[in-house]
């Protein structure tokens, strides 16, 4: 009996450590669609190790922003699904431009970023701070 509860709450645990924070992400994105908008400047770029299905890892270009309200600054990263190719240009391209946020009126330093964005016409998927390698 003690052997299955503990087995239990292993699992439960496992569940919540590995889907919790992406199950967190989507309610924020869904909230989010109300929260207002703001410009970002992109401050530096770099690459970045992110976890895929199945524990495969990819590098993609990881860029890191800042943002105003009410003048406080916050800041945040998000990533791009890009290939190797177009990640060096982008991540030179990018620093100093601008990019929508939108934010939470009651804790301003929580962010959301668009699910994906234009990079040469295309859309390109996002990725979010909690997929990064280092914060599992």
């Amino acid at each position: 009996m003690l052997i299955e509860v503990l087995s239990i709450i292993a699992v439960g645990a496992a569940f919540v450590y590995r889907f919790g924070p992406s199950m967190l992400d989507s309610r924020r994105t869904k909230d989010a669609a109300d929260w207002p908008e703001t410009q970002a400047t992109i401050q530096s770029a770099k690459m970045a190790l992110v976890e895929r299905v199945g524990h495969l890892r990819k590098e993609v270009p990881f860029f890191a922003f800042s943002y105003v309200v009410d003048d406080e600054y916050y800041s945040g990263q998000f990533g791009l699904r890009v290939d190797e190719e177009r990640a060096a240009a982008l991540m030179r391209d990018w620093v100093d431009t601008k990019v929508g946020v939108r934010y939470d009126p009651a804790q301003p330093s929580i962010f959301c970023i668009p699910d994906e964005m234009s990079v040469d016409g295309a859309r390109v998927g996002t990725v979010r701070e909690f997929e990064l390698v280092s914060r599992h």
